[in-house]
C-alpha cells in the first residue's frame, strides 16, 4: 500500500482475485474465468432494463443489452481480465438497486443501502464511478426524509474511510495522473462529443420511428431554452480550446482534427453533443446534476479516452435519461440502433486489422 507507483486504480479487483486461490496461481485459468465471468455482463444490464421499460418486449431490450458483447472496449477487457469488467458488474448492480428503490417510490430503504454498497465496490474498482455519488445523494436528498438521508449519509462514510485512508497513502490515485494536456472547457467539449457518438443512433432511430411525423418530431428535436443554453456552455469553452497530442480524444476527435484537421467539424460535433445530452435529460435537478457530471468528471488536464465512456455512458444514458423519449427510439424498432454499433464494431477491427 502506498508502494506501487503505477497503481492508478484502488486494487479491490486485484484483492478479490489473488483470493480466489484457483484462479491466482494460473493466469490462464484466470483469464478464462475472468472471461466466462465477463459473459454475465449484458444479462445485469438487461434486468435493470426490463426494470424501467417493461412495456418492451424483451426480445428488444435483449438485443440492446446484447451490444455490449460487440463493444471494443468489453471485448479486450474480458480477453485480458482487467477491472473495467468488475467495475461495470458492480455498477450494474448498484444501479439495478436504484431503480428497484424507484419503483416502490423510495419506501424500502433497504435498497438504497445495497445500491449504496455496490456503487461504492465500484468506485473501489475504478475511482471515477464515484461521480454517481453526488447524483444519487441529491435524489436522495429531494426524495427522504432527514431520518433516512443521515443513516444513508453515516453508511456511505464508513464505506469511504478504507478509500480515504489508501488515498492518504497513495495521492498518486487523485493527485498522479493530473496533466496539462487539455483544459476544463475542453474537455467538456472532449467528452460532449464522445458521448454524442453513441446518442447519433437514437436519435435517427427517433426519426424512423416517426417518419409519418417528421416535421413534428424535428419541431420536439429542437428546444429554444436548450439551444441557448448548449450554446452558452459551448462558447464558454470554445475560445481556451487545447488538446494536446494524438493519443486520446474519442473518435470524433482523431477523425475530424488528427486525420482531416477540419476543427469546425468537431466543433459542431461538441455543440450537438451538449445539446442531446441536455435534450434527453429528464427535467429534475439531480438529473441536470448527472448530466453535468458526465460532461465534467474528466476535467483533471489529463487524456480523455472514449474507453472511459464505453460502456459506462451507454447504460447510464439508457438507465437514467428521458424514459419517454427513449421509449419513444426503442418500443417500435431498433434495428438502426443495432446495425449502428455492429457497422462501429466492424470498423474497429477492420482499423486494428490493418494497421490503420
Amino acid at each position: 500500500m502506498g508502494v506501487d507507483a503505477k497503481l492508478l486504480n484502488y486494487p479491490l479487483h486485484h484483492i478479490i482475485f489473488s483470493q480466489l486461490y484457483l484462479l491466482s496461481d494460473d493466469i490462464k485459468k484466470y483469464l478464462l474465468v475472468y472471461f466466462c465471468f465477463s459473459l454475465t455482463l449484458p444479462y445485469i444490464f438487461y434486468l435493470n432494463l426490463s426494470s424501467i421499460f417493461k412495456e418492451i418486449n424483451k426480445y428488444k431490450l435483449i438485443s440492446i443489452s446484447s451490444l455490449i458483447y460487440i463493444a471494443p472496449i468489453f471485448q479486450y477487457s474480458a480477453i485480458w481480465g482487467n477491472n473495467h469488467i468488475t467495475a461495470l458488474f458492480f455498477f450494474l448492480i448498484g444501479t439495478l438497486f436504484h431503480i428497484k428503490l424507484r419503483n416502490i417510490n423510495y419506501k424500502k430503504k433497504v435498497y438504497s443501502i445495497i445500491s449504496i454498497f455496490f456503487l461504492s465496490l465500484a468506485a473501489y474498482t475504478r475511482q471515477y464511478y464515484a461521480f454517481f455519488f453526488l447524483f444519487i445523494f441529491l435524489e436522495y436528498f429531494v426524495k427522504f426524509k432527514f431520518r433516512s438521508l443521515l443513516l444513508v449519509s453515516l453508511f456511505t462514510f464508513l464505506l469511504s474511510i478504507p478509500g480515504i485512508l489508501f488515498l492518504i497513502k497513495s495521492p498518486i490515485l487523485l493527485f498522479g495522473i493530473k496533466r496539462e494536456i487539455t483544459n476544463f472547457g475542453s474537455s467538456i467539449l472532449i467528452s460532449a462529443s464522445i458521448c454524442f457518438f453513441y446518442i447519433v443512433p437514437f436519435i435517427i432511430q427517433y426519426f424512423f420511428n416517426n417518419y409519418k411525423k417528421f416535421s413534428n418530431t424535428v419541431k420536439i428535436f429542437f428546444n429554444l431554452k436548450i439551444f441557448f443554453i448548449s450554446l452558452t456552455i459551448f462558447l464558454l469553452c470554445l475560445p481556451f480550446f487545447k488538446y494536446q497530442g494524438n493519443i486520446g480524444g474519442g473518435i470524433f476527435y482523431k477523425f475530424f482534427i488528427i486525420i482531416f484537421n477540419q476543427k469546425l467539424i468537431f466543433f459542431i460535433i461538441s455543440f450537438f453533443g451538449i445539446y442531446f445530452i441536455l435534450f434527453f435529460t429528464k427535467k429534475n435537478i439531480y438529473s441536470i446534476l448527472l448530466s453535468a457530471l458526465i460532461l465534467c468528471t474528466f476535467s483533471s488536464g489529463t487524456l480523455i479516452f472514449q474507453k472511459y465512456f464505453e460502456p459506462m455512458f451507454f447504460i447510464i444514458f439508457l438507465l437514467f435519461f428521458d424514459k419517454k423519449k427513449l421509449k419513444n427510439c426503442l418500443s417500435k424498432n431498433n434495428h438502426i440502433i443495432i446495425c449502428y454499433f455492429v457497422i462501429y464494431y466492424l470498423l474497429i477491427n477492420y482499423i486494428y486489422f490493418f494497421g490503420l
